[in-house]
């Protein structure tokens, strides 16, 4: 993938995080449904949470450095 491409999947990424966290898409997840003792909403936060710190960890492994190029050649000396 082009560095362009990674960078565009990255920041869908945090957008749609983002998003995910606003109290209308929460909402559509509450039912009185509870997950070993837990409400379901809780258990939607905490899942998303534990997702979008996974998708940080592969995408901060497959992005590429910064670094700047390579200069090549000698620089002019100075007057």
């Amino acid at each position: 993938m082009t560095r362009r491409k990674l960078v565009a999947a990255v920041l869908f990424f945090t957008g749609f995080g983002a998003l995910a966290y606003l109290p209308p898409l929460v909402l559509l997840v509450r039912i009185d449904v509870r997950i070993l003792g837990v409400p379901i909403e809780t258990v939607y936060v905490f899942a998303l949470w534990m997702a979008m710190i996974a998708g940080a960890c592969l995408f901060s492994r497959v992005m590429p450095d910064d670094a700047p190029p390579p200069e090549t050649g000698k620089p002019e000396p100075k007057s």
